[in-house]
């Protein structure tokens, strides 16, 4: 029998508050499942996962002075506290040069472009502040920001984000939960490339 832990259990585990572990179970960064009862049972072998990651993150950070020609720099846009934990937590476990900037709106994604073009961007587009559709026109049209890789991950389906107005061309959409493997792909893809260059 697989095993599980009470969600009181795993956030002291984690670090975290049991309210981030409710909200990673409900947008399935843990694995979990409900008793008769109930009450959650959060999967081991999941929980181990996120903390092998964590320990990467430790390992990465030691070895990061020595990589900064080939930093990834990625902007995250998300009013979301405990997903914005989840995404350090995981991205930063990947072993691959990364900085990452949290910023809480539109308004304060805008301004960070402004100041630090990342590599890539990755943003909710129902965040309070500024229309997230309107943002994204916004950076497109920006010339400086045409080399700016976008990531847009919604709970709003394709039909949903069409009705609003749709995202420029060229900008990937994923819905919810986050598809880690998909975005490791794409910075996995930048880092090689900063690599080749830094080579030639």
């Amino acid at each position: 029998m697989e095993k599980v832990y009470t969600t009181k259990t795993a956030s002291q585990i984690l670090g975290v508050t049991i309210r981030t572990v409710q909200l990673w179970v409900e947008n399935g960064s843990l694995s979990a499942w409900r008793t008769q009862g109930g009450h959650r049972r959060i999967s081991a072998d999941s929980l181990e996962t996120m903390l092998k990651a964590r320990d990467k993150n430790q390992v990465s950070d030691k070895n990061q002075a020595s990589a900064n020609n080939q930093e990834i720099r990625i902007l995250i846009a998300e009013d979301d506290e405990a997903l914005c934990l989840l995404y350090e937590t995981v991205i930063l476990g990947w072993g691959i040069p990364i900085k990452i900037e949290i910023v809480k709106n539109g308004f304060e994604a805008l301004i960070s472009l402004g100041r630090n073009i990342p590599n890539i961007l990755i943003t909710d587009i129902g965040m309070p502040g500024v229309d997230g559709i309107k943002m994204l026109q916004q950076i497109r049209a920006d010339d400086k920001l045409t080399d700016v890789e976008i990531i847009v991950i919604s709970g709003l389906d394709g039909e949903q984000i069409q009705s609003r107005g749709g995202v420029p061309k060229g900008v990937s959409v994923f819905l919810k939960p986050v598809p880690f493997a998909l975005i490791q792909k794409k910075i996995q893809s930048i880092a090689n490339k900063n690599f080749m260059q830094i080579k030639s």
